[in-house]
């Protein structure tokens, strides 16, 4: 006896199960058939084949869903084990049919975030996480999200003026040009970020004569480097924008907003672009050491200032001595992070690269050589990572333009950020 999921009515089929109706003779619903189902060697297609025919529902049904899976799906093994484990230990299904229920253009950065976390849970790749909540996604909604971030449509395809066929193709980002200018504007949900064009060029790198005393042996020998063009972040990345991508605010003080983020370490950066980049379909990085110093002297446009925009420090950052704002009941100086953007930006119009954070680059910490380089990468090697720019804690001297530190890759503080690079 067959049964209609969808109107419950019965009636005897002709023949074999696997041979039954194709549809309900009183309702009209599609019905299993057997020979279709065994067709379908990739899982997005078996997935949708269930949704047709049980409905989406069915997505609500992990246990049904990895019984129909595993008694009909005809694909590779592993595929099959594979998502039978992610229906029933990770409710994967369950998870990707709560999202539908939004809004279509609401989706997409919901879908990412559900892939990324599943990929960290499972330790595996993002592009893993990706293709897996891909093809639940396929199967339910007939949309696809491919592992580069794209959101594209599998809706019938349309056909453009030459007559060839096209599909619909939309970045989860949006990019809008800066009027004026070669700089990008950023938007990712309701989080909004500039990223300022530096021309490339050729410049002394270390403690050049301007840096004066304070300048520290780990800044020399002054060196010549040449850098291709690349993009910088106006500001620091802000606990608004990783709170967009990673769901949670680490931060020392979770002012939200326009604050930047703080307490990550460096592993924590890596993270954070790996999920920026799967949800944008562009590359973000964290920016070399030389392309820091290059961008905070002001690239092409640098007027030899030793701190970022002007011999100032009071004039565009936060340091030590004028970033406290109240005192606690022992009469001690309270120090903290400030919003972003709050002081002069410098010749290329980027802000806060003297002060407020020591903002994470990717090199390893390393000496210098008098040796001319071209796109310099730093060390190959080491056990710590370098730091740029000082920070609210800090005396105006470790806020020059040419000052270094360094921190071991998993050290979070409440004077760390970072700063987004793309390049060109």
């Amino acid at each position: 006896m067959a049964r209609c999921e969808q109107c419950g009515g019965e009636w005897n089929p002709p023949g074999r199960k696997s041979e039954s109706l194709a549809v309900c003779p009183f309702c009209g619903a599609p019905q299993l058939e057997e020979s279709k189902a065994r067709a379908c060697s990739r899982m997005d297609e078996f997935l949708s084949y269930m949704v047709s025919v049980y409905g989406k529902e069915i997505y609500r049904n992990p246990d049904r869903l990895k019984n129909l899976m595993g008694d009909l799906f005809s694909g590779e093994e592993r595929i099959k084990r594979l998502f039978r484990r992610v229906l029933v230990e990770d409710k994967l299904s369950v998870k990707v049919y709560e999202i539908a229920q939004k809004p279509a253009n609401e989706r997409p950065p919901f879908y990412t975030r559900l892939a990324c976390q599943f990929a960290e849970a499972d330790c595996r790749p993002m592009e893993f996480g990706l293709e897996v909540v891909a093809a639940l996604v396929a199967g339910l909604t007939g949309e696809k999200l491919t592992t580069s971030g794209v959101w594209q449509s599998l809706r019938p395809e349309s056909t453009d003026k030459a007559g060839q066929k096209t599909r619909e193709r939309k970045i989860l980002a949006q990019v809008f040009p800066v009027s004026g200018s070669r700089n990008k504007i950023v938007q990712l949900g309701q989080a909004k970020f500039e990223m300022v064009y530096v021309e490339g060029g050729t410049f002394r790198m270390g403690a050049t004569e301007e840096q004066g005393e304070d300048a520290k042996s780990n800044e020399r020998p002054v060196h010549e480097v040449s850098l291709s063009d690349f993009m910088i972040g106006q500001c620091t990345v802000t606990q608004a924008l990783w709170m967009e991508v990673m769901g949670k605010n680490p931060s020392l003080g979770k002012r939200g907003g326009n604050y930047p983020v703080n307490k990550v370490s460096w592993i924590d950066c890596q993270k954070f672009i790996r999920r920026l980049n799967s949800q944008t379909g562009l590359k973000f990085r964290l920016p070399t050491e030389a392309e820091w110093e290059y961008a905070a002297r002001g690239g092409k446009k640098s007027k030899g200032y030793r701190y970022a925009g002007s011999d100032n420090p009071d004039r565009v950052g936060w340091y030590k001595e004028n970033s406290w704002e109240k005192c606690d009941a022992e009469g001690n100086r309270l120090w903290h992070v400030h919003e972003a953007g709050g002081k002069k930006a410098n010749g290329l119009g980027i802000f806060d690269m003297s002060g407020n954070l020591w903002e994470w680059c990717q090199d390893w910490a390393g000496d210098y050589d008098s040796q001319a380089r071209t796109d310099l990468k730093g060390a190959l090697a080491g056990i710590a990572r370098v730091v740029r720019g000082g920070c609210f804690r800090a005396v105006a001297g470790r806020c020059r333009v040419s000052a270094r530190w360094e921190y071991v890759p998993d050290q979070s503080r409440d004077f760390l950020g970072l700063r987004l690079a793309l390049s060109l």
